[in-house]
């Protein structure tokens, strides 16, 4: 209920010296009885009676159990007592009721600036990403969502997780890093078999040699897991050089160097084609292209270097396509996930690869998933592997002294290994805060 002012009770008994209450103490007062207008409370179990002043304020603590008050005057005979109202200002739109002062309200505060819904909304945001409230990072989040068109808490948390992962802002990566998309690797699955099945029509000679062109390329980013280590290792490079060079940087090389330039480089043909299918009317594959090239873009955003680097190192991820190796017969490619950390001092931005680990998830199934976790410093390694039934696990066991053996051939030494059973943690993204979780601030006096 909202009452017109502050809603004054003052105690009918001297009881500051039992309760040792202080002014402008905030205590809660557990909610008695109301009769009329007065009101019995409890403090710390010594009980008050209070005068209110007036019925509509005793009809808003009979709603109540518990109450908070703010001690305004004090003195031998009478103490005078401050209710402290539910905030119904902008901070309580978002759909929270708080018992206390909003710590993003009291930090606008601090800054002087307004306490709008929107300043709200990205300053609660920002302070779920641990970064500073400042007019500055405000001025530059609402410019960006803004832009972005229509907003909310979801926007404005992506906001400041994009800002939070030293990622950039604005309406362009707003809208990309919003897309819910799936694995690369399911992605690439499905649109080896869009081709192939518009392959068998009878198309236009120059459409039908793009299309096997684009599934050449498509067929690079997948690894044959029956192949030799050697060939594996050539696949690998080749679906990480495919996947990992942006459009932007391939169309960079070409306007700085237009006669060595390639026209069917890397996802280049996969634009080619997409035209190509758009100008025969074949609409529903042009943007089932489309949708893949967003996928993979988004990818690569998240993996653009950050800045700053983190305390703790950057990681770089890459989805891919691994087909064969133990499969069950109704699938014909496994969905797998590559994570490679570097150290932040690494100025150069390459992988060093005497400090480095590497995380491998490889989806056997659906519903079940392999990790083999391995950490490189120097010569030495420690692996970890981490399977969700025993079988997989028994598995992984038995292949430990060939890797160990493969390792010595390398010029390296297993120090350690462990085979654990269990789901393995999924790799994150961008994570984002709950809207629901409210940080307040605590008054405290010393």
């Amino acid at each position: 209920m909202s009452l017109p002012g502050p809603l004054s009770i003052t105690s009918s008994d001297p009881v500051n010296r039992e309760v040792g209450l202080r002014p402008f103490q905030r205590v809660t007062a557990q909610i008695l009885a109301v009769t009329g207008t007065t009101a019995i409370l409890s403090i710390d179990g010594h009980p008050i009676v209070a005068q209110l002043a007036s019925a509509e304020h005793a009809t808003a603590l009979l709603t109540q159990q518990t109450a908070q008050f703010i001690v305004t005057q004090l003195t031998d005979q009478k103490v005078t007592l401050k209710i402290v109202k539910d905030d119904q200002s902008p901070a309580s739109s978002t759909g929270s009721v708080f018992n206390g002062i909003d710590l993003a309200t009291r930090l606008l505060d601090q800054h002087n600036i307004p306490a709008t819904v929107n300043n709200l909304m990205i300053a609660r945001s920002v302070l779920h990403k641990h970064l500073p409230v400042t007019s500055k990072l405000l001025n530059e989040l609402r410019e960006a969502l803004s832009d972005y068109g229509a907003w909310g808490v979801p926007e404005a948390e992506l906001a400041a997780a994009l800002k939070a992962a030293g990622l950039p802002v604005n309406a362009q990566t707003l809208a990309l890093a919003s897309r819910q998309a799936p694995k690369i690797g399911d992605s690439i699955a499905r649109l080896i078999a869009l081709l192939t099945d518009i392959a068998g029509q009878d198309l236009p000679a120059d459409l039908l040699k793009q299309l096997n062109l684009n599934l050449q390329v498509l067929n690079t980013m997948v690894l044959d897991g029956d192949a030799e280590t050697s060939r594996m290792a050539a696949q690998l490079k080749a679906a990480v050089e495919t996947l990992g060079e942006s459009l932007e940087s391939i169309l960079l090389e070409q306007s700085q160097n237009p006669k060595g330039a390639s026209t069917e480089k890397g996802l280049l043909v996969l634009v080619r084609l997409q035209q190509l299918l758009g100008q025969v009317g074949k609409n529903e594959l042009a943007e089932a292209i489309g949708e893949f090239l967003a996928d993979i873009r988004l990818n690569q955003f998240l993996n653009v270097r950050p800045d700053p680097i983190p305390k703790g190192g950057e990681w770089s991820e890459i989805d891919f396509v691994i087909q064969g190796a133990q499969q069950k017969a109704d699938e014909e490619f496994s969905s797998a996930r590559l994570r490679i950390a570097r150290e932040s001092g690494s100025a150069s931005g390459n992988i060093d690869p005497a400090s480095t680990r590497w995380i491998l998830q490889v989806d056997i199934s659906p519903e079940e998933t392999i990790e083999v976790d391995l950490a490189v410093i120097g010569k030495q390694i420690r692996t970890s592997v981490t399977a969700p039934n025993p079988s997989w696990c028994q598995q992984a066991e038995q292949e430990l002294p060939s890797l160990e053996q493969a390792l010595q051939d390398l010029g390296f030494l297993l120090k350690d290994a462990q085979i654990h059973l269990g789901e393995p943690q999924p790799f994150g993204g961008l994570e984002l805060e709950s809207g629901d979780v409210s940080l307040m601030t605590v008054d405290i006096e010393v």
